[in-house]
This record gives structure tokens, sequence and C-alpha cells, in this order.
């Protein structure tokens, strides 16, 4: 393991380079940086096991640990399935049960995206972007289950992705080779109505109050006692698209799973999220270390979804 020091060297080395705009971190200094973060995972987040990856956009340097490695998806393939939708019908169908989806991470809502185009064609959508481990296997609403037949099923009956598909798949969005421009916006509109803290919103906890509300992004948990086995899930996963002081952004994706202390779990994402923000803002004194103090409401209103316990 990579002690705390290590962490911090990694961090140091990119915040005194000077800020990305005029010298971006290489391939090699951002792998660093994330090897040093997830070696931090054993410590401060026992039997957590983590998955990172990271693209500074539009073309940037990408990196990457256990980023081929399958986890379950839990509610932030939520935004696959509605860009997937999007992609066949118009935006009018989409948005109502759209905003229940970001808003409150609603299920039935997310089936009922589904179903407008179905479950297979989200399969075939992800397969034709050529993402190799993300899959829609199963989805239970409105009395239904869809269980679409063209999904490799890599995880025995959950949906799945990986973090080299979900940062893949943001960084297309945010360039617009997904969707048309009207299209684009009203996606990136929808993931500014997540949680900014609390639960679904360890991506923007600890970054700066003035980055929060511009963060986008759609987090996915199945906490301990959710599920048939704790020691398969407690998942926790985030995915996003962050602003940068320069003009810029960078597409990140955190996934942990199978903790033995969930709030642990949460506080380990939260920080992994601030150490790549203050290394790729150029920002040094930003502290990652405190925890926020309360759950925070958006300003436009909606009501984060129920606590994470």
């Amino acid at each position: 393991m990579i002690p705390a020091l290590a962490l911090a060297a990694a961090v140091a080395s990119l915040a005194l380079a000077g800020p990305p705009a005029q010298r971006p971190p290489g391939p090699k200094e951002l792998q660093e940086l994330l090897e040093a973060i997830a070696a931090e995972a054993p410590r401060l987040t026992p039997g957590t096991e983590v998955a990172i990856a990271v693209q500074k956009l539009p073309g940037g340097p990408f990196a990457a640990v256990n980023g081929d490695v399958p986890h379950v998806s839990a509610s932030s393939a939520k935004l696959l399935w509605t860009v997937a939708a999007l992609e066949q019908v118009p935006l009018s169908k989409v948005a109502p049960p759209a905003e229940k989806v970001f808003r409150t991470s609603d299920n039935e809502a997310a089936g009922e995206i589904i179903d407008l185009v179905g479950a297979e064609a989200v399969n075939a959508y992800f397969s034709r972007l050529g993402l190799r481990h993300t899959a829609l296997t199963s989805w239970g609403s409105g009395g239904r289950r869809r269980k679409p037949q063209n999904s490799p099923d890599e995880m025995d009956g959950d949906n799945y992705f990986t973090a080299a598909d979900a940062v893949s798949f943001l960084a297309r969005l945010a360039r617009g080779e997904l969707l048309p421009a009207e299209k684009t916006a009203e996606v990136r509109t929808w993931l500014r109505w997540t949680p900014r803290q609390g639960c679904g919103g360890w991506l923007t906890a600890r970054l700066p109050a003035e980055v929060r509300p511009r963060v986008e992004h759609k987090a996915g948990w199945l906490p301990p006692g959710c599920c048939s086995d704790d020691a398969a899930y407690n998942t926790l996963t985030e995915i996003g698209l962050v602003p940068l002081p320069d003009g810029t952004e960078y597409a990140v994706a955190i996934l942990a799973r199978r903790c033995r202390d969930w709030r642990r779990q949460e506080r380990y994402a939260e920080r992994a999220s601030c150490e790549l923000y203050r290394s790729l803002a150029g920002r040094p004194a930003l502290d990652c270390e405190d925890s926020p103090a309360a759950p925070e409401l958006l300003p436009d209103g909606g009501a984060p979804p129920p606590d994470c316990e």
C-alpha cells in the first residue's frame, strides 16, 4: 500500500506544476495520482474495492485504476439509459420521467424511460458505442421485470459498467457526439438537478462552494441491508463532469463496493473526488479532509433522495 505521504506527494507534484491551462498533467502524472488515491482505500475504508477513471476534456489525458473491472452500476446507469432513449425518441417524451430520475433517482421513472425504446435497444446502443463491459441486464418497476436477451450478463443478473466505459460515455456526451445540441444541453441541465451533498452527492460534497452547483453527475447506491448479500454489494457509484477554472472540464467515474463501513466508503469517495479536483484545478490549498456539515438542497428546488442507510 502506498502511504498517505505518497498521496500528498502526488497531489503536490501536480499542484506545483501550475494551473492546468499552463501545464496540464500528462498521462504519467495523472496515472500516478489515481494510483496513489486508490492505494489509500485499504487504510481509509477497509474492505472496499475501488475503480477510478478520469479524462481531461475535450481530448486530454486519460488514466484509470481497475478501469476495465465491471461494477454493479446502481442508479448511475440511469444517465446512460436516458441518453439511449433520447437517441431514438423526442425530448418531449423523455423529459417528464427524467425530472424524477435526476432529482430523486426514481426507479419507476427509470423504467418508463427504458420502456420508451425497450431494454434490448438500450443494450444495442451500448454495443454501437463500443462500451465493452456495460449492460442493462434486469430492471423491475411498474409491476414488471425487464430481462433483455442481449445482455452479456457479466455480473450474474446485475446491471453493470466499468469506470473506463463510464468516462468514455461522459466524454462523448460532453463533446456533443451522442446527441443533437438541444438534447445534449437538456441532459446536462438534468445532471445539475442531482444532490450536492449527502446521499448521492459524494462527487460534489468536498468541492469548492462555487463549483458544486455546476457539477453534472449521477450517483448510485446499494447500501448495507438493501440487497441479498452485503459482501457482494454495499455499492457506491459516482460518474460526472466537473468544471475547471480554465473553462475546461473533466469526466470522472469513482466506483466503490463491498465496504465494511458504509460511512467510511462515502467519505473515501468524497475525498477521492476532492483530490482529483485539487490537482486538475491547480488548487493546492483546497482542504479535502473535512467532512461536510449537512446536506445541501439545490437552488432550484427538488428534494434529495433518502439517506443511504
